[in-house]
């Protein structure tokens, strides 16, 4: 995202991959879409980014789901970092897989 409100697009992308993913993750029984969040990140550096949340009963399985959907759906593949962490846990989330090869994450 360019902007802390996000543009047309990224309002529509998010209705949409949260939409592909309620649905894939309901489908295969692997979890759910519990929310998103839009703006600033942690960064020190000014960045914004369009968050959302799932609940998976299998992490590896959940997050090849996740990539399979995006890209099969052809929702900006190119620009996904997954993270996780453990259930009822207050940790750092994890980055699990990044599609630019980029090992900082931010929330």
């Amino acid at each position: 995202m360019k902007s802390i409100s996000g543009s047309k697009r990224d309002l529509l992308l998010k209705d949409k991959v949260m939409e592909v993913l309620t649905s894939e993750l309901g489908w295969r029984g692997l979890g759910f879409v519990d929310g998103f969040d839009m703006g600033k990140t942690s960064n020190t550096v000014i960045q914004y980014a369009l968050n959302i949340y799932c609940h998976v009963v299998d992490e590896k399985l959940g997050i090849q789901a996740v990539k399979r959907v995006l890209r099969e759906s052809r929702l900006d593949y190119t620009q996904v970092k997954i993270a996780s962490r453990a259930m009822n846990c207050d940790t750092a989330y994890v980055l699990q897989y990044s599609a630019k090869k980029d090992s900082v994450f931010y929330v």
